[in-house]
């Protein structure tokens, strides 16, 4: 990113190869920015309008991304409504509220419209990896321009995910497999974004020590889709990379946490958050909740059978925390610390991608909602 240069000291530019648009973006959403960030790519124009680190609207020069053309797309209206309607059209008369005057398009569906447009306006312009930007710092007045309430960060989210782009991929995880990334602790960005069960496993194998390899050999997701969520919670500040020096700091300072952990205190908070979900399943499944949590336990004890033998998840939900503790007893302190938590976590997972293959994504909501409350409970020790 340039300087503001003298003459022009409300202007910033530079290019997009120096950066990314996802990370641009956050840069000024981050600091709560108002003014509006222009890019352009040979004839391509895109501008987005932000306010106190908000995108408020997104406009471009390419005609088939305007309004109309994007309701004629979609089929909220037929070929004369698009042609009569822009026949209308002067200033001070916007083409929505022609439409709607046409009763070619209903009041309450104007506003999804405008922010779908907005919105694919963006996911265009997150596929841009060579340009020149310019973010010029002024006020904007809302009443002289349609506004827009997206959730930033969840768009920001969303663009990422749509890059096929591996060499902004591989820069943003630091141009190296090896890699170590911890989690920042932002959980007021973390909650504002929807995260599937397989990027929310990807986040808790972050705990700087693993690096990106260990994390992709790991993830349900193929390595490019993997290293593209670790990007994507990069840029909004949801983990960030460890240098040399903090990855030993912080390794030592795990090290001493987990020795004055108390394991079953661990277990215990696992079981709360299990208990909570079990609650949960069976006032929507009935007695067959405990079936479900049998086939869950299953299908975890592929990997970890020694660990779960004996161990029923029918008692609301928990899991014996003696029985386990038993079944690797031949194990030192620190390696049955391991497998407990790691099994555990794996039993949230699949716990989750049950839930919402049998239930569907409403009552997933709930037990991700659970999880995320739970997985807090744990990082707090």
């Amino acid at each position: 990113m340039s300087e503001p240069e003298d003459d022009d000291a409300l202007t910033i530019r530079g290019e997009i190869g120096t950066s990314s648009v996802p990370e641009l973006l956050r840069s000024f959403v981050a600091s709560n920015e108002t003014g509006i960030l222009s890019f352009r790519h040979g004839e391509d124009t895109k501008t987005l309008y932000i306010m106190g680190g908000r995108v408020v609207w997104a406009a471009s020069n390419n005609p088939d991304e305007r309004l109309g053309e994007n309701l004629l797309f979609h089929g909220k209206i037929g070929v004369r409504n698009y042609v009569e309607a822009g026949a209308q059209i002067r200033p001070g008369r916007r083409l929505g509220a022609i439409l709607v005057e046409l009763n070619a398009l209903e009041p309450e569906d104007l506003l999804p419209s405008v922010e779908l447009q907005v919105r694919e306006t963006l996911m265009d312009l997150f596929s841009w990896t060579r340009g020149e930007y310019e973010f010029r710092f002024e006020e904007l007045d809302p009443e002289k321009m349609v506004t827009v309430n997206l959730p930033t960060e969840q768009l920001i989210l969303d663009g990422v995910r749509s890059t096929r782009a591996w060499t902004q991929v591989n820069r943003g995880i630091g141009g190296d497999i090896q890699t170590v990334f911890s989690q920042t602790g932002n959980h007021d960005v973390l909650y504002k974004l929807e995260l599937s069960t397989e990027e929310q496993e990807i986040l808790s194998r972050v705990n700087g020590r693993s690096t990106v390899e260990q994390i992709c050999d790991v993830s349900y997701l193929s390595n490019f889709e993997t290293c593209r969520i670790l990007w994507a919670l990069s840029v909004l500040g949801v983990i960030k990379r460890s240098g040399a020096e903090e990855h030993a700091r912080q390794g030592a300072g795990v090290a001493a946490q987990e020795s004055a952990l108390d394991l079953e205190g661990i277990v215990e908070k696992f079981n709360q958050m299990f208990s909570r979900i079990y609650t949960f399943l069976r006032a929507r499944m009935g007695d067959d909740v405990d079936s479900f949590m049998d086939e869950a336990l299953e299908e975890v004890c592929r990997q970890y059978g020694a660990l779960f033998e004996g161990v029923d998840l029918k008692h609301y939900g928990r899991a014996d925390y003696e029985q386990m503790l038993a079944n690797v007893a031949d194990l030192n302190a620190d390696q049955r610390k391991t497998i407990m938590v790691t099994g555990l976590n794996e039993l949230v997972f699949i716990l989750q991608l049950k839930v919402r293959l049998r239930q569907g994504t409403q009552e997933e909501a709930v037990v991700s909602g659970i999880i995320k409350d739970g997985l807090r409970r744990l990082g707090a020790g």
